[in-house]
């Protein structure tokens, strides 16, 4: 046992003690879990949490609890790769079709004396925590009349520390969308009309919804909504039901040529199915989207190859530079430490204060994806 395991264990035994949603397991399957590495102990300031870090009996990856409250991970959503079949496959009449924002996505919940955004893994993520309330002013009197809910948003644009791709409507710095919201506790999410009500309520910025549709009356309706998004470098949509059943999602052959684009050059430091799938999917695209044939046709290596090759020529450390401005420095500072905890690899260029927020410029480095493409151009081989 490590030293302050006996300090947490107390604490995770306390939470359990408090916690009702805990009890659905045992006290013993709980410590277990600790020792096994699917629960980690953080906090944040002088708050305590902890997160699953893997998937545990019903409870997700992304999960987080201490002893006042649980937020369960949020869910992932099939894919279909063909409209036509998949639209009749998993809906009914109504659903809506509601933009699928290119970001990364947080929950924001009121702990204690402040509203705190928590990432898909688990994590406080210290840049949206930052800046929720530029964006989103009425969060703190919805938090005060709806105490029960956490606030599920996109963090979108080109200043954000963590990804590179975003809505092609977004021109500087960042932007909240609001997408769902979800119930403390048991996860569950308000249907769609419900959710309107509260976002036009609190003025909560959000993404383009269409909709009602049927699936089999209003197919080219929805086709013509994708080819549109298409054209306006947007990621595609998620489907969701009004009331019950199952949620799925579509994404734009520009989506997926912008991906390839992205992530081509730092093959080693993610899984090479990355880019398959991303292949199978274009290849569905233009199996409904025929007309796109040409212009996929066309750019297809372009993207993937061009930007790599000019990075070879250079032997520099492969590298991305990412902006972001903060309305406090010590949660730039706890964005620093987040990343070395995660053994991100960073280098500040550029800091400074201007027009009331802290402007950065920072790169992240890759190392394993450097040495993918290194090993590879002196020579060495592999078995494959």
């Amino acid at each position: 046992m490590r030293e302050n395991d006996k300090e947490i264990l107390e604490y995770l035994k306390y939470c359990w003690t408090k916690n009702p949603y805990l009890k659905k397991y045992s006290l013993k399957d709980w410590e277990e879990a600790y020792f096994k590495g699917k629960i980690l102990f953080f906090n944040w300031k002088e708050k305590n949490f902890f997160r699953l870090n893997k998937d545990f009996k019903s409870f997700t990856m992304g999960t987080f609890f201490n002893e006042n409250f649980l937020i369960p991970g949020y869910p992932h959503i099939p894919r279909i790769y063909v409209l036509k079949t998949g639209l009749k496959r998993y809906l009914t009449y109504p659903f809506y079709a509601e933009e699928k924002i290119e970001g990364y996505n947080v929950r924001l919940i009121k702990v204690e004396d402040e509203i705190l955004a928590f990432t898909r893994r688990g994590y406080v993520c210290a840049f949206a925590t930052d800046r929720w309330e530029d964006f989103l002013p009425q969060l703190p009197r919805f938090f005060e009349e709806n105490p029960d809910l956490v606030v599920c948003a996109e963090v979108a644009g080109p200043e954000n520390p963590f990804v590179n791709e975003y809505p092609s409507y977004i021109k500087e710095d960042i932007n909240f969308f609001v997408f769902d919201f979800m119930k403390k506790g048991g996860g569950e999410f308000l249907n769609v009309s419900e959710k309107l009500k509260l976002l036009k309520k609190y003025k909560l910025n959000f993404p383009e919804i269409q909709g009602p549709f049927d699936p089999e009356r209003d197919y080219e309706k929805i086709r013509n909504l994708l080819k549109r998004y298409h054209f306006e470098k947007r990621e595609g949509v998620v489907f969701k039901p009004d009331y019950q059943g199952s949620r799925i999602k579509y994404v734009t052959p520009f989506s997926n040529l912008e991906d390839l684009k992205v992530v081509f050059p730092y093959l080693g430091e993610i899984d090479p199915h990355f880019v398959s799938l991303r292949l199978i999917r274009l290849a569905l695209n233009l199996y409904e989207f025929e007309e796109f044939k040409e212009e996929v046709y066309n750019i297809l290596g372009k993207n993937i190859f061009e930007e790599t090759i000019e990075i070879f020529k250079t032997e520099k450390p492969l590298q991305e530079t990412f902006k972001v401005r903060f309305k406090r420095e010590k949660n730039f500072l706890a964005m620093l430490a987040h990343f070395r905890l995660a053994k991100v690899s960073v280098e500040i260029k550029k800091t400074e204060w201007k027009n009331g927020y802290l402007h950065v410029e920072f790169t992240k480095i890759y190392p394993r994806a450097t040495q993918f493409w290194k090993s590879k151009l002196e020579g060495w081989g592999e078995i494959d």
